[in-house]
């Protein structure tokens, strides 16, 4: 073999390996991407277990029966009787205990 010939050999030997470390450099940098985009997707989906739990919650707490459980059970609430409304003049007493009338429509 020519001198010549040997130097292309080489050349040729050297650029297919470069070439060669240039795809293992890639092919872990996109190993490491996947890895990294499994990990968010596993985090997303704790977290989305997570929003949908309190949204349940969220939903159960702002019912009108758990509103009037914590109101009489921790607050020490109850309705009114007719008797304990003050009112102002004469017209603005109604006919019906205003509690009664409020507690049907949320009922309802």
């Amino acid at each position: 073999m020519k001198a010549n010939q040997k130097r292309r050999v080489l050349a040729m030997i050297t650029c297919v390996g470069l070439i060669m470390i240039i795809m293992i450099v890639f092919a872990a940098f996109a190993a490491e991407l996947k890895h990294e985009n499994n990990q968010l997707t596993t985090k997303n989906e704790a977290l989305q277990g997570e929003v949908d739990t309190l949204s349940v919650k969220i939903k159960s707490y702002n019912n009108i029966e758990h509103i009037e459980k914590v109101a009489r059970t921790e607050l020490g609430m109850v309705h009114p009787t007719a008797d304990q409304c003050v009112y102002i003049t004469s017209k603005d007493s109604c006919q019906r205990n205003l509690a009664a009338v409020i507690r049907e429509e949320a009922y309802n």
